[in-house]
């Protein structure tokens, strides 16, 4: 049972991995629009995808929402 275990904890800990780094290049590419870009629509736009984005990953990752559509049972 154990190694199922530290199996899952090493899937967990590689998929928050991927999320940080995912939200950490988001915010690079954030940065060098907003510092490129002279057309506001364009900037407001470009950093309104890369916020929703941001948005999700946070929400579905740390806040765990998709267990709010599961029975008790599962928690």
């Amino acid at each position: 049972m154990s190694t199922l275990n530290s199996a899952a904890e090493q899937v967990a800990q590689r998929r928050g991995l991927m999320v940080f780094l995912a939200l950490a290049v988001l915010t690079v590419i954030e940065y060098i629009v907003a510092v490129s870009l002279d057309s506001v629509p364009v900037l407001v736009a470009l950093l309104a995808v890369a916020a929703g984005a941001k948005c999700w990953a946070i929400t579905v990752y740390f806040m765990h929402v998709s267990k709010l559509w599961r029975g008790e049972e599962a928690h």
